[in-house]
């Protein structure tokens, strides 16, 4: 993600890493180191940059192989019947996937060719540059060249440029997709995203991710023993960080943005039934989280240390998204077993911690797609994560690939989504705007000047809320 699901959510903190440009990892020409700022482990009260993305969940079986467990569950044999019957005028035809990286990966080009052996539909991965992907999808369309599947990852207004409505071949609710994604993204009154119950991409607000080897090689308390407890809280979180600050490591990448989200709002939301942008101004939970940030980072717990330096093994924990446990992930230079990972904490100041903030992800049909029904065959394909179990490794390893399964996508379907985005509007006043200086200076202040500093920079999220909304009304 500048890499966005690095970058979209460096928001305010520069939480860049998931311009969403990015809700999860991708490669194209987007940067992937996560930052321009120094690498530095040597001055922790300098600056950081920040993962972002979001959390959800579903459960499944010990092995992953069922990603089922909720009601209204459609059996994993169930959700194969569709392809049975599929029309002999689209075999032998081809479905084009505009992305950045992160579906075109080499263990997802697995699952297409599974597909395509399946069905005989064939399947073309078409790469673009994550920062400018809407922008140069619309100059393919003119051109005559434009793809079937584009991604929502965070970016309206510009995602409705190139996406056309969903074709009836859909059926938003048969049980296997996500009407609140559909319902949450309409514009107009049209649909033109889904996402499934089912998706290894799921839009999610956080997980926590905690050096093993550091935890059980020095026999402090884990994440893990705190959730047995019943006592998984930021408070606890905070303890992890001093244990193993207090033998020498680093204590944390903390993202205050995807603390927040499970909190309260974001700063900016989206509402399908007026189609305008709003910001959400006194935002406390924002407000707490950058405070919380502020306090660790006056303790010397987090600092100037960036999630591409969590592989070197020196920081005990890492608040992040699930495309952290992706085998091509944010982490795929760390082995898989030297990593934990869990849900967000369950509550801060004593107050519960389950507001259900996600950011945006999800999938539609391009403008003048040439082969919208294959698109749909592959989407209903694709977005099953059994079916990524079964072709492919699509995750770090089985621990990781039932952590997903059994609490993220648990946690996706049980909550109540409650949407924001961030990368849309913010690139409208500027492409760059993960580096402004504005956010640096943000997270650079006191527990104590927090809130008037907060209160300064809100004049940007309204400017970026009046120009992602002039662009929504020059729509048709």
């Amino acid at each position: 993600m500048t890499k966005t699901v690095i970058r979209l959510m460096a928001l305010v903190l520069s939480l860049v890493m998931c311009l969403t440009l990015g809700a999860c990892g991708g490669t194209g020409s987007a940067d992937t180191s996560g930052s321009n700022e120094s690498d530095s482990f040597d001055d922790l009260g300098g600056d950081i940059d920040f993962d972002g993305t979001v959390s959800g969940g579903a459960d499944g079986s010990a092995d992953g192989g069922n990603a089922g467990g909720f009601e209204g569950e459609i059996s994993q044999s169930g959700r194969q019947d569709v392809f049975k019957n599929i029309p002999k005028k689209l075999k032998g035809t081809t479905v084009t996937f505009a992305h950045w990286g992160d579906e075109g990966g080499a263990e997802y080009v697995k699952v297409a060719k599974a597909f395509t052996k399946l069905t005989g539909i064939n399947v073309k991965w078409q790469i673009y540059d994550q920062t400018t992907y809407e922008a140069d999808i619309a100059k393919q369309i003119v051109a005559g060249k434009g793809p079937d599947i584009i991604i929502l990852n965070d970016k309206i207004p510009q995602i409705y440029e190139v996406a056309a409505e969903l074709p009836k071949i859909f059926n938003v609710n048969d049980g296997f997709w996500d009407p609140r994604v559909t319902e949450q993204t309409k514009f107009k009154g049209k649909s033109y995203f889904v996402n499934s119950f089912y998706s290894p991409y799921v839009p999610t607000a956080g997980i926590v991710v905690y050096s093993k080897k550091i935890f059980n090689d020095n026999g402090l308390k884990s994440p893990v023993d705190y959730i047995n407890e019943g006592n998984w809280t930021w408070e606890t979180f905070k303890q992890c960080m001093l244990d193993a600050d207090k033998i020498g490591y680093y204590g944390g990448v903390l993202d205050p943005y995807l603390m927040s989200l499970t909190m309260g709002p974001g700063f900016i939301s989206y509402d399908a039934k007026t189609g305008k942008m709003s910001a959400n101004k006194n935002n406390e939970a924002m407000l707490k989280s950058l405070k919380f940030y502020a306090d660790c980072r006056a303790e010397g717990l987090v600092g100037n240390y960036l999630i591409a330096q969590y592989p070197a093994g020196n920081i005990a924990m890492l608040t992040t998204d699930a495309y952290a446990i992706k085998k091509n992930g944010y982490l795929k230079d760390m082995s898989a077993s030297d990593f934990g990972a869990v849900r967000m904490p369950d509550s801060f100041e004593g107050k519960p911690c389950n507001y259900g903030g996600v950011g945006l992800r999800a999938y539609g049909i391009a403008k003048n797609a040439k082969n919208p029904d294959g698109a749909y065959y592959f989407l209903r394909y694709f977005l099953d994560v059994d079916n990524c179990n079964k072709d492919a490794s699509i995750f770090g390893n089985k621990e990781m690939q039932k952590f997903y399964s059994e609490t993220v996508l648990k946690a996706y379907r049980e909550n109540n989504l409650k949407m924001s985005v961030l990368g849309g509007p913010l690139t409208m006043i500027d492409l760059n705007w993960t580096h402004s200086e504005i956010f640096k200076e943000l997270r650079r202040q006191s527990s104590e000047q927090m809130a008037v500093e907060l209160e300064k920079i809100m004049n940007t999220f309204q400017n970026a809320v009046d120009e992602s909304n002039k662009r929504l009304d020059s729509y048709k």
